[in-house]
């Protein structure tokens, strides 16, 4: 399913990709492609200026509720950092142990999970890979393959130590046991 999400909705149109939902308050889109948009089949949530939640924020609610727990997103970092930081953040407060919200924005693979959780990431030696803990503490860390390798680590909220370090081979291993972690991954 494809969300166009305000003004963000010119960017799967510019592609050819249809879009399935429109959701926000469409202060932002394009009045030609809304038309185009209200003519079509896609189902359309507009909501007030004046709200507590931010465009994507009610997008994602919107896509949980439905039930999606891999959710790709694009074009929603950059232009403004509030909202960009906003955005990541609402992936703090991810539920459920499966849910992964995924931000891609040019080289930048940008995701949360929170522990008990092992997954390898893919690429080269030299991309760059940052681990911040959403949490107080993530524990039980384990990474291989990189730079700096982490051997049952235990990585605190607003320390940098999980910052800069990068994959020293095409496959790196990550383990985590407990808490959330934010992983931030630069292709080279």
């Amino acid at each position: 399913m494809i969300v166009g999400v305000d003004g963000g909705a010119s960017h799967p149109a510019t592609l050819g990709w249809p879009i399935h939902c429109l959701v926000g308050d469409l202060d932002s889109l394009d009045p030609l492609l809304l038309a185009k948009l209200e003519f079509s089949d896609t189902e359309i949530s507009r909501y007030p200026q004046v709200k507590n939640e931010i465009d994507f924020e009610l997008a994602l609610n919107m896509v949980r509720w439905r039930g999606y727990e891999d959710i790709e997103v694009l074009g929603a970092l950059g232009g403004r950092w509030d909202m960009t930081l906003g955005n990541l953040m609402l992936t703090a407060g991810i539920g459920r142990g499966s849910e992964c919200i995924h931000f891609r924005h040019g080289p930048w693979d940008i995701f949360t999970v929170r522990g008990p959780v092992e997954f390898e990431l893919t690429g080269r030696a030299g991309d760059i890979l940052s681990l911040i803990p959403l949490s107080g503490k993530v524990s039980g860390l384990y990474l291989t393959n990189c730079l700096y390798p982490l051997n049952g680590e235990t990585l605190k909220r607003g320390l940098t130590r999980g910052l800069s370090n990068e994959l020293t081979a095409s496959v790196a291993q990550l383990l985590l046991e407990t808490g959330l972690l934010m992983v931030s991954y630069r292709h080279c």
